[in-house]
């Protein structure tokens, strides 16, 4: 794959070269993997759309209202997924 380059502020390279020095890697790879690892509007958008539609076949649903009364089932549904169910 051919290499570009991007222009950055000296202090913005000298902290992507600490980071890289502490992970033992390069500033190359450091920027790769920031970039792997943001998602993107309509990532993030299809991301939650998946997971609405687990939480709708589980018969949870979650409006987006913090004060939702289905908020702990929400919870808890997650927490099960993720191996942490209390």
């Amino acid at each position: 794959m051919p290499l570009t380059t991007i222009q950055v502020d000296v202090e913005v390279r000298d902290r992507l070269k600490a980071i890289a020095d502490e992970s033992h890697t390069s500033i190359k790879q450091v920027v790769a993997r920031l970039a792997a690892q943001t998602l993107t509007s309509a990532e993030l958008a299809e991301r939650r759309n998946r997971g609405r539609a687990a939480m709708a076949a589980a018969g949870v649903t979650v409006d987006d209202n913090p004060a939702d009364p289905d908020r702990r089932a929400a919870e808890a549904f997650w927490a099960t997924l993720e191996g942490d169910a209390s």
